[in-house]
């Protein structure tokens, strides 16, 4: 009986560890919308505005949802630091040579930095 409850013990803690894997960071789950635009220039801020409120991240567990325009594209993410107020992160789509970075101003809103010195602000859904 000793070596069926080792093993299960075993079983459950690899089931523990896939899940822990496979959740992301909680700060960052959930649904965000586009609310403006930072770092463009005034004769470009309009439609700098306009792309951001049409931008929307679903994130799911490790699966990331980018809608903007109509169009919609998933792909799985990886963490690859975690310090602070920050969470970079790579895409399957992007790869690893180009590293996301999201800036958490408080629990409901966040800073997607796109290029130097530019970014989206999102809120929580």
């Amino acid at each position: 009986m000793t070596r069926v409850r080792a093993g299960a013990a075993a079983v459950l803690a690899l089931l523990l560890l896939v899940v822990a894997c496979e959740t992301g960071p909680a700060r960052l789950q959930g649904r965000w919308r586009g609310v403006r635009a930072e770092g463009v220039s005034a004769d470009r801020a309009d439609a700098a505005n306009a792309f951001a409120t049409a931008l929307e991240l679903d994130v799911r567990g490790v699966s990331l949802t980018v809608t903007s325009g109509g169009q919609r594209q998933t792909g799985q993410y990886r963490v690859l630091r975690e310090d602070g107020s920050k969470v970079v992160l790579t895409t399957d789509g992007d790869g690893p040579l180009e590293p996301q970075t999201f800036t958490f101003l408080d629990e409901g809103v966040m800073r997607w930095a796109l290029l130097p010195g530019k970014a989206i602000v999102l809120v929580r859904q």
